[in-house]
């Protein structure tokens, strides 16, 4: 089932001190957009301690309401759609003369890609020495595979094309 937050919800996420959410409560409150179901919000939230009694809490207290439909339907990519992903459509707006493979979009392709081009950016700016510094400090503060895609035009002008095409292999799944 899915939820989406109702005008007495959203005032509850604005106003934190008048409204008693438990932490766990608010995080799943936040995640309920319509689109993700409630065992996915319990999937991301379990670790705060949430279950399935915060969120029928949520419900009962008029924090929350189901979910038409028509907006989860709406949101989704027709079947016939391609299929691309994030490094995909992120690396052509930056190389738009390179052509990109199409991958599935996926956390777990996501992090495999992200934890094969992670070492690669790092062993990319140690070579740059003191003159990379702080770009070497951007690599370790990168969060996940969006962060290391986001550098890549900084690392571009720093070393160069063919400089970055081993990271930019693993970012493509190659």
């Amino acid at each position: 089932m899915t939820y989406i937050k109702t005008e007495l919800g959203l005032t509850a996420l604005k106003d934190r001190h008048t409204v008693a959410l438990s932490r766990g409560q608010r995080s799943a409150l936040i995640l309920f957009d319509g689109i993700r179901s409630a065992g996915a919000v319990l999937a991301a939230t379990g670790a705060l301690g949430v279950s399935k009694a915060d969120i029928d809490t949520l419900v009962t207290k008029g924090r929350l309401q189901a979910a038409p439909d028509s907006k989860r339907e709406a949101a989704r990519p027709p079947q016939d759609a391609p299929q691309t992903d994030f490094a995909s459509s992120t690396l052509a707006a930056h190389y738009a003369d390179m052509e990109l493979p199409v991958a599935p979009n996926t956390p777990e392709e996501r992090m495999r890609r992200y934890q094969k081009a992670y070492p690669l950016a790092t062993q990319i700016t140690a070579k740059l020495g003191l003159r990379g510094f702080r770009l070497n400090l951007a690599v370790e503060s990168a969060q996940g595979f969006e962060g290391l895609v986001a550098l890549l035009p900084k690392m571009r002008a720093a070393v160069g094309d063919e400089g970055i095409k081993p990271m930019v292999d693993a970012l493509e799944g190659r």
